[in-house]
């Protein structure tokens, strides 16, 4: 409880900054699919099932932020090069935000907890439960090809 707390008052606090100062942002995110399946995580400071991911740290490539996020938050190691599968924009935190998205669907996971990440679980592509978040419901439509890619987060 604590700890859900704590990372929702740094998330508020950190994205204030941001817009304060102009402030620009790189994130990393992925879809993560096995089959007809796609692996949705739930924030403990966020609502909605979205994709996995988070922002690049200083002095590292988008690349290098997939691998570390997907191990962090969900015990996930890529067995082949994560697809490069559209950059998108974002402002909807009031800050510009670019977000390098892939694909992953050659994996091995093992167990971990991240105190960030209060539930995981494995949807169908076709079947998304209804709190998942808008962006990461477009980013399925655009995988399966029922929606053009769009720039815009």
């Amino acid at each position: 409880m604590i700890k859900n707390l704590t990372f929702k008052i740094f998330h508020k606090i950190r994205n204030c900054a941001f817009r304060v100062f102009g402030v620009k942002t790189v994130g990393a995110r992925a879809l993560v699919v096995n089959n007809d399946q796609v692996l949705l995580i739930k924030h403990t400071y966020q609502r909605g099932w979205c994709t996995i991911g988070g922002t690049v740290e200083k002095s590292e490539s988008m690349r290098r932020a997939i691998f570390r996020e997907l191990l962090k938050e969900v015990g996930l190691t890529p067995l082949e090069e994560p697809e490069l599968f559209s950059v998108y924009h974002s402002n909807s935190e009031k800050r510009d935000d670019y977000v390098a998205f892939y694909i992953v669907k050659k994996f091995e996971m093992k167990e971990v907890c991240s105190p960030e990440i209060h539930e995981k679980k494995w949807f169908s592509l076709y079947d998304l439960p209804l709190d998942t978040t808008p962006a990461t419901k477009r980013r399925v439509e655009e995988f399966l090809g029922q929606r053009q890619k769009s720039d815009t987060w």
